[in-house]
């Protein structure tokens, strides 16, 4: 017994002496050296692009093709939520300005290019967009929370009726909270009872 305790033991400070750090490598972590390499935030600008919506992702992929992304900002002016794709190429590349939609706005948020609908009003490949809940204008989430508190949601869509943008809001519970239809200025179209 006392051979097998004696050889643990030799084993237990054989480990820890195989995790020392020398002085280089423990100052290293220890002040806040610049030289280190790994200093960005634990955000990527893959991540951020690949949360933004399908139809934003298109966009910016047809309008500047492989041109390398310098920030992704989700933004709000009011009630309108819309995107800034910056670039690395200044020069060639000014600041790409997107709506949920996929259209693309000038910096005034005016849109230069509508996303493409179909004969019917509904957004191209379908009569409606997926979206979620971090993509809706404020007023939007208000009537939610004030209809529905404390309700989960289930699916969000969003329609384009004429000039309006209509969201569609189901809930996990549709007994209890009937599908809303939400304008994007925060009045109820809709309620299904």
């Amino acid at each position: 017994m006392k051979s097998s305790l004696l050889g643990g033991l030799i084993l237990l400070l054989a480990a820890v002496g195989c995790v020392r750090w020398t002085a280089e490598e423990k100052a290293t972590f220890d002040t806040p050296d610049r030289s280190y390499p790994y200093r960005k935030p634990l955000t990527s600008l893959g991540a951020k692009f690949g949360a933004l919506p399908d139809a934003v992702q298109n966009t910016v992929r047809a309008e500047a093709g492989m041109a390398e992304i310098h920030e992704v900002t989700k933004s709000a002016r009011g009630d309108r939520v819309y995107y800034v794709i910056s670039f690395k190429d200044v020069e060639n590349f000014p600041p790409l300005y997107v709506a949920p939609d996929g259209s693309v706005l000038n910096p005034d948020l005016t849109v230069a290019v509508a996303a493409p609908h179909d004969a019917s009003g509904g957004l191209a490949g379908g009569p409606a967009q997926t979206v979620t809940v971090k993509d809706l204008p404020e007023k939007v989430l208000a009537v939610i929370h004030e209809r529905a508190p404390g309700a989960e949601i289930g699916t969000i869509s969003k329609e384009i009726w004429g000039d309006h943008v209509v969201y569609f809001v189901s809930f996990e519970d549709p007994e209890r909270h009937p599908k809303l239809a939400v304008a994007a200025e925060g009045t109820v179209i809709h309620q299904a009872h």
